[in-house]
């Protein structure tokens, strides 16, 4: 088996045994080549050993790990965020399609984390910048989203998606730009990480609508009307919810 050289960069030292023990007895494919305990060491190893995978915690003293990759003109290995972020701000790494780990790490996760990245190392394609942007945008609110199209990603304002519509194990995503993504994703995947946003509510099992983009509400055919003119029903399951929030 050919081994996947990687780096761990973080800045406490057991947080740093601890992933290299999990990846030494549950990910075998992984070799760590390397470690650093801040940026500028970080840096100097990466360069020094070209590693496909990067495990960067985020906070450290002095520069975090996004200064870290300020640092490279060409992100060339896939990055695996570690971060003690509360789950709110998680919200960024789920719409900028970016893999995070969580402290304190779940083994299953910390598998699913290195088997997407040896994915994507085989298909040998380079971490986007255009969605490490997107992360660094939306820590605070999201306000854009990646979608995985064709071999990238297009990055979606959110005030432009209309509606996301369930197509059952997927979701299709319209825009107001006429375009429409289909995502390898349940509705109640985009319905966990849009919805608590204060514009997006579910009306129906199979629709997740932008209540910014509702022109009419029609309570007798219980149906509403979108600025494009696309109809779709409140079924009475959602129906309470979304008047109190229509109405409110």
């Amino acid at each position: 088996m050919n081994k996947i050289k990687a780096v761990v960069v973080d800045d406490e030292i057991n947080a740093r045994e601890n992933l290299q023990y999990l990846l030494k007895e549950f990910c075998e494919e992984i070799e760590v080549v390397s470690e650093a305990s801040n940026v500028d060491e970080a840096v100097k190893v990466i360069e020094k050993n070209k590693p496909q995978i990067v495990f960067l915690d985020i906070e450290m003293p002095q520069k975090n790990g996004f200064q870290l990759l300020n640092e490279f003109s060409e992100i060339n290995f896939q990055i695996i965020f570690v971060t003690a972020y509360d789950m709110y701000a998680i919200k960024a790494f789920e719409v900028a399609a970016i893999d995070y780990l969580l402290k304190p790490i779940d083994i299953d996760r910390l598998k699913e984390s290195v088997n997407k990245a040896k994915k994507i190392i085989d298909q040998n394609v380079k971490t986007s910048s255009s969605r490490l942007e997107l992360l660094k945008e939306n820590k605070k609110e999201v306000k854009r989203i990646a979608i995985p199209y064709k071999s990238d990603y297009a990055i979606v304002n959110i005030e432009d998606v209309l509606c996301i519509e369930a197509d059952r194990m997927y979701s299709v995503i319209y825009t107001n730009k006429s375009k429409k993504y289909t995502v390898a994703k349940k509705l109640s995947y985009y319905e966990k990480l849009l919805c608590e946003n204060g514009n997006f509510i579910r009306i129906h099992r199979s629709w997740i609508v932008n209540t910014n983009k509702i022109d009419i509400y029609s309570k007798k055919e219980k149906e509403v009307t979108l600025n494009n003119q696309t109809k779709i029903s409140v079924s009475k399951t959602y129906k309470e919810s979304f008047e109190t929030l229509f109405y409110n």
